[in-house]
């Protein structure tokens, strides 16, 4: 056993070498994570890292249930780093209030030179915000992960 034990900790090193993603490349550019609602919202979380990998996490009334990645090409990255730099998630509040109770939350997440900057509101967000998360929702459902329509208990399997 104790013969067994470095070969089998040299295999998983090997097996995460083998992932591609690098740990300087794989900061976080921006998180789009969306709450419930009265009805049947979706749940769903989408993590956008540096290198272009997106982390899908489908929770409560997604289509696709659980955990996916999928890759963005390079010309998708470029896109989606000129949106986060027009939204500039650093200049609003934390959270936005909205007058419509029954609204779908989202939550923005970006991260700079170590620091975390979350905006958390509704439909009633500025054009910049909304743009930058229409684009994420775009580039998933691009790939086949429906994001904004739920799905009623049961219907997905």
């Amino acid at each position: 056993m104790v013969r067994l034990l470095p070969f089998i900790l040299l295999s998983c090193g090997m097996v995460a070498c083998r992932s591609g993603i690098k740990p300087a490349e794989s900061s976080l550019l921006v998180e789009l994570h969306t709450g419930a609602c009265f009805g049947y919202c979706p749940v769903i979380r989408l993590s956008v890292y540096a290198n272009g990998v997106v982390e899908y996490e489908g929770k409560q009334f997604a289509e696709r249930q659980g955990r996916a990645t999928f890759q963005l090409t390079p010309d998708e990255i470029h896109q989606l780093r000129r949106q986060l730099r027009r939204a500039n998630l650093w200049q609003y509040p934390d959270r936005i209030d909205s007058s419509v109770v029954d609204a779908p939350w989202s939550t923005l997440t970006t991260t700079k030179r170590g620091k975390t900057k979350s905006v958390v509101g509704t439909i009633d967000r500025p054009k910049p915000l909304l743009d930058l998360e229409n684009l994420i929702h775009n580039l998933a459902e691009r790939r086949g992960y429906q994001t904004r329509r739920g799905v009623p208990p049961g219907a997905v399997e």
